[in-house]
């Protein structure tokens, strides 16, 4: 059995943001090495049915902000987290689905009070400097998750290189009303070298 840990890198929209084992002042995250992949490798014997079972096992993290005003009365978020494993940078292997959703979110926060607000010629004020501003609701959500899945591969004998890489899904773009995030670290991958018998038979795949 082969075992890595390392910490990773984190994705926001198209761009990257470093994560950190808890979520940081104001939900978001920060921190981390700058690393977006888990490789191991491994060497089998020789014999018919070598299975591998391949355990990614990693905390990860989804932050979402809604924001809705006077102009805006719907607003949504859509992130998470796609965890894919490979053998020799190849999916023949696998017997399982090569890609599993660890994670995902779907936020959405709306509305029609400010329709009232407006028609009675309310106004809202800055909690902080007081001055008198557009009205607004705020919706901040942040998780961190700890998970696992297994993967199961046939290979021939040989040294063969294990591969679990991670994603963003989802409704990535950030605009003024939607923002999306997304974290991953640290992580762990076993993989765990196996037979694939009948009890008093002959091996089979």
């Amino acid at each position: 059995m082969l075992a890595r840990q390392v910490d990773l890198l984190a994705q926001r929209g198209a761009g990257k943001l470093r994560c950190q084992r808890r979520i940081g002042v104001g939900g978001g995250f920060n921190g981390g090495n700058a690393v977006d992949l888990l490789t191991t490798y491994v060497q089998t014997s020789n014999g018919s049915g070598v299975s591998l079972l391949i355990r990614p096992t990693i905390v990860d993290g989804l932050f979402t902000d809604t924001k809705i005003t006077t102009s805006v009365t719907s607003a949504s978020a859509d992130v998470g987290i796609q965890v894919c494993v490979t053998v020799d940078d190849a999916t023949d292997a696998l017997l399982t689905p090569p890609c599993v959703v660890y994670d995902q979110r779907f936020q959405q926060i709306s509305t029609n009070l400010f329709s009232a607000i407006t028609g009675l010629g309310g106004t809202c004020t800055d909690p902080v400097t007081g001055a008198t501003v557009e009205c607004n609701i705020d919706l901040i959500l942040s998780t961190l998750s700890s998970h696992s899945y297994d993967f199961i591969a046939q290979v021939p004998q040989g040294n063969h290189k294990i591969t679990a890489s991670w994603s963003t899904i989802g409704q990535v773009t950030n605009n003024d009303n939607s923002n999306v995030a997304s974290c991953v670290g640290p992580g762990v991958l076993t993989v765990t070298q196996t037979k694939v018998f009948k009890q008093n038979g002959s091996l089979s795949f």
